[in-house]
């Protein structure tokens, strides 16, 4: 006995962890004593088990459940899975050893009490993750624990001693704010849980009133969870800055720096958008890395989040099986990029991990396999993407580029995929045309496809750099020279007079008596990340109408929501070329060379300017 004791005292953390995590959500429950108690039979016996289809409420707390489980840490030792009990006196949430998270009916009921369901399901979301966070971390030597306080005469004493325990403290606030983490990962508003606006309660006072819970030594007061996760909340307003300047960057083709903003934010939250946008920008990289043919070869396009949130080939004659251009290039590709290519196949993936139904990491995730030369694994990833969203069209032309990329010997998908990107209805996209003509000119069909290289022609100031080159050097003898000339707009294009925040564009360097004049006020948030050589600012003003990032002394990117125009017709008159519309999940970026607008709900939100 005197043996174990030692070994109690050795591992007293771990205990203490342990004994906590068989308690409800701090101040959300009762703890256990009796060992039996952590099987989920017993609570299935004790109380029987209610089926989604015998409640709506439950088939909500499933799918707020699956979730959170994709945005949680992960422990190899346990599979989470969730079951609702019928349990009529106490309203409560528990995990267990099993890995099965315990929520009682009337615990399920109280989330969906005198809330909207947005509200119930992100209450749902945070409770889920907490035991969740109980998971992920193994808090679970309490099982031996207990078992052996059930065997010692002084249970109850040292059980005491247990309970007055700080660190039992700190195990409930550190699995509060995994929790909260994890819910927001998942989508959902968790700062609503915090509001207490018009003389609301904070979620954590909810709970204890409606359950007439009383806080123990061990347990935290409402109002220290609340401060903690109000805490964690101004952090990650601050941080978001550096996703909000990475994802611009990226869109001005600046991934080489947007990375690093991108990853510092990553430390505190990473989520889909994050994981995707990374993802996106190792892609890039890859791209510049990559030879023209293969980088140009199809229209591959990508999808970004702005949300905290790809010589000349001539057709002719029957095609040889090694047709399958994009897995050749990948055969015969450089280390570097074939090491950017894995990185965004690796962010991508988790992205995907993360948030199974999330759109944007499927679709970049295609474009990657496609690039490696996986073509199956890519009509895989669109499969999913597809029962997301079946309509869109960028799924169906990624998938009719994965299925020629499928051809083999004895195995001709030409016809098929010329088909499936003949069939669209409407105004045909730019990448659509484009690919389509690409594949209608391997085979006797080239005067179709010089009719779609002509369309794109004619629409060349609308294109990227490296499209127009590959259509200008399709375009009838005579159009070559003007479509060559579109390009070539003025270097400088002046800057839309709307409310910018260092009225002065000139590359001057910012002194500190300039800094303190120009952002008195105002939020400046410092990074240095010192391999890299990059230091300086992020300036947010007090009403968060506009920020500058300044770096090594200079102002590089500037945003404003101030004096924007009504509309996107209005932008397209201040920009002498045509605008590049790259759509996001909410509405769109329109790109003028240095500067940009993002759009919603087709008005503009925001404008950003970024240093030549």
């Amino acid at each position: 006995m005197a043996e174990l004791i030692a070994g109690f005292k050795v591992n007293r953390s771990l205990a203490l962890l342990g004994f906590m995590a068989c308690c409800f959500i701090g101040a959300f429950g009762r703890c256990n004593a009796d060992p039996s108690e952590t099987s989920v039979d017993f609570y299935i016996e004790t109380y029987g088990a209610v089926a989604s289809r015998q409640d709506p409420k439950v088939r909500t707390a499933q799918e707020v459940f699956e979730r959170v489980r994709a945005a949680a840490d992960k422990s190899g030792r346990r599979t989470p899975r969730l079951v609702i009990i019928d349990g009529a006196t106490n309203a409560w949430a528990i995990a267990l050893p099993s890995g099965h998270i315990v929520l009682s009916r009337k615990g399920l009921e109280l989330c969906f009490k005198d809330a909207s369901p947005a509200l119930a399901k992100t209450r749902l979301a945070f409770i889920l993750g907490h035991e969740l966070a109980h998971l992920a971390h193994d808090d679970y030597w309490h099982n031996e624990v207990e078992q052996f306080l059930a065997r010692t005469p002084d249970t109850q004493r040292i059980a005491h001693f247990l309970d007055q325990s700080f660190e039992a403290r700190e195990a409930e606030l550190a699995a509060d704010d995994k929790g909260y983490l994890y819910a927001a990962i998942a989508g959902y508003p968790v700062a609503r849980l915090l509001d207490t606006s018009r003389d609301k309660k904070d979620f954590f006072t909810f709970w204890m009133q409606q359950t007439q819970s009383q806080v123990t030594s061990s347990h935290p007061f409402p109002e220290d969870r609340a401060a903690l996760l109000r805490e964690r909340f101004r952090m990650l307003q601050e941080k978001v800055a550096f996703f909000d300047m990475g994802v611009r960057l990226a869109y001005f083709d600046r991934c080489d720096d947007g990375m690093y903003f991108l990853r510092e934010f990553q430390q505190v939250f990473s989520g889909p958008a994050v994981l995707n946008n990374l993802g996106v920008c190792a892609l890039q990289l890859a791209r510049r890395a990559m030879s023209s043919e293969q980088a140009g070869f199809y229209w591959l396009p990508f999808l970004l989040d702005v949300d905290t949130r790809v010589p000349r080939v001539r057709g002719g004659g029957s095609p040889a099986p090694s047709h399958h251009f994009l897995r050749e290039f990948s055969n015969e590709a450089s280390a570097k990029v074939s090491s950017y290519l894995h990185e965004a196949a690796d962010y991508l993936g988790q992205a995907v991990s993360v948030a199974p139904d999330y759109l944007p990491a499927r679709l970049n995730l295609a474009t990657v396999q496609l690039y490696l030369g996986r073509p199956h694994q890519a009509r895989a990833t669109l499969a999913a993407a597809r029962s997301i969203d079946g309509e869109d069209w960028q799924v169906r032309m990624l998938d009719a580029i994965a299925l020629y990329e499928q051809s083999d010997v004895g195995v001709d998908l030409w016809p098929a995929a010329v088909k499936r990107l003949e069939s669209f209805s409407g105004d045909m996209t730019l990448p659509w045309r484009y690919n389509l003509a690409r594949l209608l000119e391997l085979r006797p069909r080239r005067q179709e496809a010089d009719i779609h290289w002509q369309r794109l022609a004619e629409m060349d100031v609308q294109l990227p750099s490296w499209v127009r080159r590959q259509v200008c050097s399709r375009s009838l003898p005579q159009q070559v020279k003007a479509c060559q000339e579109a390009g070539r707009l003025a270097s400088k294009i002046d800057v839309p007079s709307w409310k910018w925040p260092v009225t002065s564009l000139e590359p001057l360097p910012l002194t500190p008596g300039m800094r303190r004049r120009l952002f008195a006020g105002w939020e400046s948030i410092p990074f240095d990340w010192y391999r890299a050589k990059l230091y300086g600012f992020i300036h947010r003003a007090p009403d968060h109408q506009a920020e500058v990032m300044e770096m090594d002394q200079f102002v590089q990117l500037q945003v404003t929501r101030q004096g924007l125009p009504d509309d996107v017709a209005s932008l397209a008159r201040i920009c002498p070329q045509s605008l590049k519309h790259y759509r996001t999940l909410r509405g769109e970026v329109v790109v003028c060379d240095h500067w940009a607008v993002l759009v919603q709900e087709g008005r503009p939100i925001e404008a950003w300017w970024i240093a030549s």
